[in-house]
């Protein structure tokens, strides 16, 4: 090699040094760019110089070239990338299910004075009052108002948990566009990285955003991605497809191909409610993770999901559920109302009037009993309608032997629908013709009582014909006249007799099933469908607060334990593709220094041949 050569070595030098100095600059520059990796300058030696040998052949490597940059490389960890996308899904999904359950908690306010199980309270603490104070319109117009309290509380919780489910149903829509807007964007970084590693380029920076889009992506909905390889024509040896494109797939299905992408799309149902398909198909894409499948299991299903274990159904279940409470005590405080007798009614006859607004057809389920709840116009308007006897008062006056039409004013109407709150099915009076009978309620005293024909509810005893009663040797009367029962910890009213089934009709449908030991279950009133049975409207509100707060609590701890892994998983990606700036300040200086001495050693070979040049052959000159 001649002295020529080392201007070459030295030249390189100095063009590998800015090089590394230029990455160096660039890594500084994106210190706070989200998505960033850090780049590096992979340096290697020249092809060395070869020297041609008369008397051998060439050997290599005798004489060194300088350094080159073989490329630019981008420190990313690919399985790690993997793992962020996973857990991100999972990590989203419980996010999305955290923050809408805290804004259901916050529509049920539980527990506090305000929320409905307090109005509840007041609601029958006021038919209490009335039953010790019938007489009195100051009490019966505080009726009024607890009720119209109570109507409104539940008409406003409704209201609410519909207005969210309404809002989350927008959600999702609004997560759709956004998949087919990174889905677009994905694709369009497909085409520009093609374009670049054809021409055996490394293009860092448009991998770096279109990770940064795959982790948004993962974290809205459950997705997929696989790298495309150089696909060879092995009859010409070709490449047919260069690498550097991805495959992303939602479900089983290609959402993004290369540089295509299949566009998801909603349809609404009647009530308005998205389901997520596919454009092309319109059939329903299968969404199992990410955002968006949270936001489906607080919203439920649509009318085109036939599916009932599809989502979770939040929402709806706590709609369903609250129409169930309305719906039971509407008609159950409506029962007892009827029976009575008001301030206003002058006949033997009870009134007859609904304390609530009921519609005519009690079976049907796409009544919002909650929604629409209110009190009926005529109590509205006059608190002296409100049935609050049992019985009326007859007042006999001196000299006039005929009786007047005084006062009605026992309470006993008043007492029993204060009882609801502990009971919901008024099941205070039954005729039972059995061989042995065993009642119990919690905290109140029922009374079966001999099938006589002056009892306030009629029972009938059928023998069902597709289920024959057998061995049942006595049907008579085995009770006494009256019992007091003993209370039941748990509520329930249990019943035992003998013989395989009985079903005793009245107002409502009782079915009782003997089981072995003699024990009567499944006691199940059948009218209006749909109703609360064996329990406290106090008990099944307290559940259902119960039921969501276990499960906010379990969305609470799987967010905070998702975003721990995830942040051990991000930080373990930081250490390797994160910037530091401390370490590419030394990396400066260490640049530098090279590319100093680079220089220093161009000055070297330049002050050789300006030896050579002008001051080498003037001896003897």
């Amino acid at each position: 090699m001649n002295i020529f050569g080392g201007l070459e070595i030295g030249k390189r030098s100095i063009m590998t040094q800015q090089s590394a100095l230029n990455v160096t600059g660039h890594n500084i520059a994106n210190v706070n760019t989200p998505g960033y990796s850090r780049q590096s300058a992979n340096m290697v030696t020249s092809t060395p110089w070869h020297t041609p040998m008369l008397t051998g052949n060439t050997k290599v490597g005798q004489f060194g070239t300088g350094v080159d940059v073989a490329s630019i490389d981008r420190l990313r960890d690919r399985f790690l990338d993997e793992q962020i996308r996973h857990e991100n899904r999972t990590c989203g999904y419980w996010v999305s299910m955290q923050e809408n359950l805290a804004r259901i908690e916050v529509i049920l306010n539980e527990p506090s004075q305000n929320g409905l199980r307090g109005v509840m309270d007041q609601f029958w603490e006021s038919w209490q009052d009335l039953s010790a104070h019938p007489e009195s319109e100051a009490v019966r117009s505080v009726v009024v108002q607890r009720g119209m309290a109570m109507s409104e509380a539940f008409n406003h919780t409704h209201r609410q948990l519909k207005e969210l489910r309404e809002d989350v149903n927008a959600g999702v829509a609004v997560k759709v566009d956004e998949i087919n807007s990174i889905a677009q964007q994905i694709c369009d970084l497909n085409k520009q990285i093609l374009s670049i590693s054809v021409a055996g380029k490394e293009p860092n920076d448009l991998l770096d955003k279109r990770d940064l889009l795959l982790d948004q992506l993962s974290q809205i909905v459950n997705i997929n991605v696989y790298e495309q390889k150089n696909a060879v024509d092995e009859s010409t040896g070709t490449v047919k497809r260069f690498s550097g494109m991805i495959t992303v797939q939602l479900g089983g299905r290609s959402l993004i191909q290369g540089a295509e992408y299949n566009k998801l799309d909603t349809r609404e149902d009647s009530q308005g409610m998205h389901m997520v398909v596919w454009a092309d198909t319109k059939t329903k894409a299968s969404i199992e993770g990410g955002e968006l499948r949270g936001l489906l299991d607080i919203r439920g299903r649509t009318e085109y999901e036939s599916e009932p274990s599809a989502y979770k159904e939040i929402i709806p279940n706590m709609l369903d559920d609250l129409n169930k409470l309305a719906k039971t005590i509407v008609i159950q405080t409506n029962k007892l109302h009827r029976s009575g007798y008001s301030l206003n009614n002058d006949s033997i006859y009870p009134d007859g009037s609904n304390f609530f607004q009921q519609p005519l057809n009690l079976d049907d389920d796409t009544l919002n009993w909650a929604e629409y709840m209110q009190l009926s116009g005529v109590i509205v308007n006059d608190p002296k309608n409100i049935a609050a006897a049992s019985q009326p008062t007859w007042v006999i006056e001196a000299g006039n032997p005929d009786p007047i039409k005084g006062n009605f004013g026992d309470g006993s109407i008043a007492l029993k629908i204060a009882q609801l709150k502990h009971n919901l099915n008024d099941s205070g009076w039954w005729n039972i013709d059995a061989d042995e009978v065993d009642l119990t309620a919690n905290s109140f005293t029922y009374r079966i009582s001999i099938d006589d024909g002056t009892n306030f509810i009629d029972i009938e005893v059928q023998n069902p014909a597709n289920d024959p009663i057998k061995n049942m040797y006595d049907l008579g009367l085995a009770v006494q006249k009256a019992i007091d029962e003993k209370p039941d910890l748990e509520g329930k009213i249990m019943v035992r007799c003998s013989g395989n089934k009985l079903t005793f009709y009245s107002n409502s449908s009782f079915i009782l099933e003997k089981t072995v030991d003699g024990t009567i279950q499944n006691v199940e009133a059948v009218e209006g469908g749909n109703m609360l049975k064996h329990v406290t409207s106090d008990d099944f509100w307290r559940s259902i607060c119960a039921d969501l707060g276990v499960i906010s609590q379990e969305a609470t701890r799987m967010a905070e334990n998702q975003d721990r892994l995830l942040g051990q998983l991000d930080n373990k990606r930081q250490s390797l593709s994160g910037v530091s700036l401390d370490e590419e300040l030394t990396n400066l200086i260490r640049f530098q220094h090279a590319y100093n001495a680079a220089s220093r050693f161009i000055t070297t070979i330049d002050e050789q041949i300006d030896v050579i040049v002008n001051r080498m052959g003037l001896v003897g000159r």
